[in-house]
């Protein structure tokens, strides 16, 4: 049995299976938190704190202070892991000082903070969209101009599609640059970049590719297809694997995904790299140096029958994740978007649980909580999940079930 810290988590799914995994497997678990009540708040999915043995609190954004709180465990803490992407420079700094297994601070680094990971890439040659840093949104507004519209302006250091836009002109490119530098920390209470990243808008479809990485060898798990909304927002609504590409196609995604991570000096950990597979080819969106959040880890473990989060910690004691099967099955997950306003029913969650191949319904919210309209990942009310022989039998099912799940509002009338 080993005893393994974790700092933080997400609330999409795979820190919540990390830590199942590591409960299972006979391990000892902390938790390492700022405030563990906000993993039990209503709208998410919550933290099943029985799997937890100790809770340490201590300010989780200082690596300072985590490296205070847990140094007393020493000797006998064998691992310390991030799984959620706000912590993940907090965590691998912290390991890194108390000596612990784990990914190297500054490829962390390099992958969270989107202006070094994009400058670390263009100079390894890896395919990425022509892009610009900006400080300030006159320069953001010039860069804008000077790359030509559209053009994506997102911040360098959130995530879940946050503040992500596709701008058609000089003066909307301001005013949402304006909107970015208005927004000074993010919702773990860290502060933001004032950086800006102008890029250019790239058309077609979008996956992402699940890896684990030890010793420099990369292995990989399954093409994840991946549902956005439509421009100007690009929030997610739903994923399938394994995505299938013709063999040619594939090999280079893969190859792109490689050298991404070689260009950032990533040895060790797991990997979400997303792509858009454009009429030039592939190109890179972004390498996360995690794994995939939106329970893609669950949808893995149903279509390759073994739990990557598993296989992670098991990389973090020491084996190289030299398992990994081929697909089973299909696996699909499909977000029910919130419509924004005050819930007065929820209809038809028998019906979505009835269609065949469906596997999950759950919901966030219920009768007189009020929603905020649909803007990034965060604003969703539930999901479903479903497999089927394949990735595009599997979508179906749970698109069926997600569209007959009736939300009822409040009008003014009825107000």
């Amino acid at each position: 049995m080993a005893h393994i810290a974790f700092l933080e988590t997400n609330t999409t799914g795979s820190g919540y299976e990390a830590i199942a995994a590591a409960k299972r497997a006979g391990h000892r678990v902390t938790f390492v938190t700022r405030d563990i009540e906000a993993y039990l708040l209503p709208g998410q999915l919550q933290l099943d704190t029985t799997l937890i043995d100790d809770v340490v609190g201590t300010e989780t954004n200082d690596p300072d202070q985590v490296v205070a709180a847990l140094r007393p465990l020493l000797p006998g803490l064998d691992a310390l892991i991030s799984i959620g992407e706000w912590h993940m420079i907090s965590g691998a700094e912290s390991a890194h000082r108390l000596g612990l297994p784990g990914q190297a601070p500054d490829s962390v680094r390099a992958a969270r903070i989107k202006s070094l990971q994009r400058e670390a890439c263009a100079r390894a040659g890896v395919p990425v969209p022509a892009f610009a840093v900006a400080l300030t949104p006159e320069d953001a507004a010039a860069a804008a101009v000077a790359q030509g519209f559209p053009c994506i302006v997102k911040p360098v250091d959130y995530g879940g599609s946050y503040g992500v836009k596709l701008c058609t002109g000089a003066q909307e490119v301001a005013d949402h640059s304006v909107w970015l530098h208005s927004v000074t920390h993010n919702q773990r209470d860290q502060r933001m970049s004032q950086e800006i990243l102008i890029e250019e808008y790239l058309k077609g479809p979008e996956i992402s590719l699940e890896t684990l990485t030890f010793d420099g060898v990369t292995r990989f798990l399954a093409i994840t297809q991946k549902q956005t909304v439509p421009p100007p927002s690009f929030y997610e609504t739903g994923h399938a694997l394994p995505a299938v590409l013709e063999p040619g196609l594939e090999a280079e995604c893969r190859r792109i995904a490689t050298d991404a991570l070689a260009a950032i000096g990533y040895v060790f950990g797991a990997g979400h790299i997303e792509l858009k597979l454009t009429a030039e080819g592939p190109k890179l969106i972004e390498v996360n140096c995690r794994p995939a959040g939106d329970r893609i880890t669950h949808l893995l473990n149903r279509a390759l029958e073994v739990d990557p989060t598993e296989l992670l910690i098991e990389m973090y004691l020491g084996t190289p994740p030299d398992r990994i099967p081929e697909p089973a099955r299909g696996a699909a997950i499909v977000f029910l978007p919130s419509p924004g306003g005050r819930v007065v029913a929820i209809e038809g969650v028998e019906r979505a649980r009835a269609v065949p191949g469906v596997e999950e319904v759950s919901l966030y919210v219920g009768p007189g909580d009020v929603l905020a309209p649909p803007t990034n990942n965060n604003d969703r009310l539930g999901y479903v999940t479903a497999t089927g022989p394949d990735s595009t039998a599997a979508l179906a099912a749970a698109t069926v079930a997600a569209e007959s799940i009736l939300v009822k509002l409040e009008t003014e009338e009825s107000a």
